[in-house]
């Protein structure tokens, strides 16, 4: 049994009771960190954020003397020149290795190291998790030139670590040529930028390599610069050679001293197959099913013979591969826009039947290819327009401590993997994140399986939990989140649509301080988390409630004779939310009453929000009463200043009839349960107001448990606008 899965197996059996408690109750599940492999440092040293730093020194790579062989010829419809090998010379010369100095500049956080070699195409030669002794990149103990590459370039150097080709396939013509670079410094990281050229006239490759501070993550931008007066069609190709593990090597059948057991992942369903030395398999450009044929899974080194390389078919289908290594952890993580970097290979010099590996190193180390490119295959090119450019921006980082990588964005990775009757759910993130969740849910119910709290994850652990089912990971969601954020999904369905939500029905009245408040919501791609407002008042502040909870109903506590008003919002797994109702009512209220009193929270006051200063102006106060006692209503409306009240235009709708003391309008009576009475008068404005002035008035209800006020306001100006609404 590998090493990772008897870990795995036994932290199973060590969880399974937990486990049970969260199938019958759905329950919190329990956390656990897993460290990455020989880590040691402390939770608080690494929750420190220290500055990316740059250093610059040698490296000494023993070097076989084909450079005294190179002749230069040059492609004319990209202007480019190239070096050809002139093997026969070179072998003539009974070639042996010896030292050579090459240029070697470092990138390190407290996470990585990242090592840059200009005088070798610019490529990333180093990425090493720190608190790890492994690379993650294939080095070469040699540099060796091999009869690979370019056909009329006829050589190419399988040094390792991450080369950029550029313009053709088959690692293009400047993997091995020296590149120039500057270095930027920022306060938020330290950016290495290798070029091939700035000569003018001709395509041209910029590639920026930045570390950030404060991500165990290295971002890679490639810009492709066309400086020509005439469109191009063209070729580029990121390759990274990688062997993960402290032996730098995958190994091969009989030979494979760090037992590597290395998986390619590649979401997709099917690859072209690019060439292949298995006769078992579908040859050149024929379709091949990925990653299970004929009871092979071949995402898995192992399983295969001789060598095969293969693209996504008919090109990448999601913004993530990886090569992981399944028994001693580690690997690396690409992130890219597929929209953009349509292109996705993987490739292995094969394992039971290898290709020997003397046709490029002295010793027997092995590594897979793991290709990212602008076209879908090698056979397709891009079109650039003339002095036109094409950039992107891809994440790469190490896959943590997960068993698996189902999905993963620039932020995050997530696994899922079943075992037994139980789902194993782990999530990775290169950056430190607190006051997450990790959220299961079956996909066709909406029904949540599993949640977990994950505080103070950081990029030397990954996080798992498990949760009771054998549904098929096919009809699971998985989200993990930040305040309700997604981070990272897997399996998130996507519509476009936001939930439809309501309240359930409310009873008027609470006979005591806290009451239940329960809510509903519906959607295709299932409800993820709601936001409850409230406000104490009919013209109160609406202020949050609840937040981004997952729950269903809570239990609110008020005063005596207040009158409270909710409204609530809800988000989809995909990320659609709905809106807050815009209405005065909201979604429901609730009167608070201990004992039987009338209520007039909802009485009102209309009046034109604009008026002309040649027309009378129309007010409406409204008193209802609401409770559950007839109140004995005494309305107090203090006229505006520079406004008379126009004879004969006040009135009501019960008696008895308003009377007018001073500059106030006075009513008394009384108001049944369930009843209201109206006011209604006109004002005319004084003839010598200026525009825009602004009237205001407001009218003392009082008689219910709480008294009340509403508030009008009128802006006089020259424009006959008169649109009613509620006034407070």
């Amino acid at each position: 049994m590998p090493r990772r899965l008897f870990l795995v197996s036994v932290f199973v059996l060590v969880m399974l009771a937990a486990a049970s408690v969260v199938a019958q109750s759905s329950a919190t599940v329990k956390a656990t960190d897993r460290p990455l492999r020989s880590s040691r440092q402390s939770r608080a040293e690494t929750s420190r954020v220290s500055a990316t730093t740059l250093t610059t020194d040698t490296i000494i790579i023993p070097t076989y003397p084909y450079a005294a062989h190179l002749y230069t010829a040059t492609n004319t419809t990209y202007n480019m020149p190239y070096r050809w090998l002139h093997w026969g010379e070179y072998q003539g010369s009974n070639p042996q290795p010896v030292d050579q100095a090459y240029t070697r500049l470092t990138l390190q956080n407290q996470w990585l190291r990242i090592s840059v070699l200009p005088e070798l195409g610019g490529r990333i030669y180093e990425f090493t998790y720190q608190p790890s002794p492994s690379n993650e990149l294939y080095q070469n103990p040699v540099i060796k030139p091999t009869h690979w590459g370019p056909a009329e370039q006829g050589w190419w150097l399988a040094a390792g670590g991450i080369e950029w080709g550029l313009p053709v396939e088959e690692h293009g013509y400047e993997s091995a040529m020296p590149w120039l670079y500057d270095i930027s410094s920022g306060d938020d990281g330290i950016t290495i930028t290798v070029r091939d050229s700035v000569a003018p006239d001709r395509l041209r490759a910029a590639i920026a390599i930045y570390l950030p501070n404060d991500r165990a993550a290295l971002t890679i931008r490639p810009r492709l610069e066309n400086d020509r007066d005439v469109d191009l069609n063209f070729k580029f190709w990121l390759n990274a050679m990688l062997a993960p593990g402290p032996g730098n090597t995958v190994g091969r059948l009989g030979h494979n001293p760090d037992n590597v057991d290395l998986r390619f992942v590649l979401p997709i369903d099917q690859l072209t197959v690019h060439s292949t030395g298995d006769s078992t398999l579908p040859g050149e450009g024929q379709p091949l099913p990925w990653p299970f044929y004929q009871n092979r899974d071949l995402s898995r080194l192992q399983t295969w013979g001789a060598w095969l390389g293969g693209f996504a078919r008919p090109a990448a289908a999601q913004d993530f591969a990886a090569v992981l290594d399944d028994n001693v952890g580690g690997g690396l993580i690409r992130v890219f826009p597929h929209t953009v970097a349509t292109g996705l290979k993987g490739f292995g010099m094969g394992y039971q039947n290898p290709i020997d590996s003397a046709e490029w190193t002295d010793d027997d180390s092995y590594y897979v290819e793991l290709h990212g490119g602008l076209a879908p295959t090698f056979w397709d090119t891009v079109s650039i327009g003339a002095h036109q450019a094409i950039e992107w921006e891809e994440t790469w980082y190490g896959p943590g401590d997960l068993e698996n990588v189902s999905s993963a964005n620039r932020d995050a990775a997530l696994s899922l993997k079943q075992w037994s009757w139980h789902l194993i759910a782990g999530v990775y993130t290169p950056r430190a994140v607190d006051s997450a969740h990790l959220t299961v849910w079956r996909r066709s119910t909406c029904e949540q399986l599993g949640d977990m709290v994950v505080a103070d994850l950081i990029p030397t652990s990954s996080r798992y939990m498990i949760v009771p089912t054998t549904l098929p990971v096919e009809d699971l969601t998985a989200l993990f989140t930040q305040a309700d954020r997604v981070v990272v999904g897997y399996n998130v369905p996507i519509d476009g649509t936001p939930p439809v939500v309501h309240l359930n029905e409310l009873s008027p009245y609470a006979p005591q301080p806290a009451f239940d408040v329960g809510w509903m919501g519906e959607d295709a791609s299932c409800v993820r988390s709601y936001d409850v407002q409230v406000k104490d008042g009919l013209y109160g502040a609406w202020t949050d409630w609840l937040t981004t909870t997952m729950a269903i109903s809570d239990t609110f506590t008020g005063e005596d004779g207040h009158t409270y008003f909710f409204r609530l919002r809800a988000r989809d797994l995909g990320g659609n939310q709905s809106a807050y109702t815009d209405g005065l009512l909201g979604d429901g209220h609730v009167t608070v009453m201990l004992n039987p009193a009338p209520v007039l929270e909802l009485s009102y006051k209309l009046a034109p929000t604009f008026a002309d200063a040649n027309q009378p102006i129309g007010y409406t106060i409204i008193a209802n009463n609401t409770g559950l006692l007839t109140a004995t209503v005494t309305l107090t409306d203090t006229l505006p200043p520079s406004t008379t009240l126009i004879a004969g235009s006040l009135g009501s709708s019960q008696p008895p009839t308003p009377t007018v003391n001073g500059n106030q309008i006075i009513w008394s009576g009384d108001v049944p349960t369930g009843t209201g009475v109206t006011l209604f008068y006109n004002l005319q404005p004084d003839a010598n107001l200026p525009l825009a002035a602004l009237l205001i008035n407001t009218v003392q209800i009082e008689g219910g448990a709480l008294p009340i006020s509403r508030t009008a306001r009128v802006v006089v100006n020259p424009y006959h606008a008169w649109l009613p609404v509620v006034m407070r």
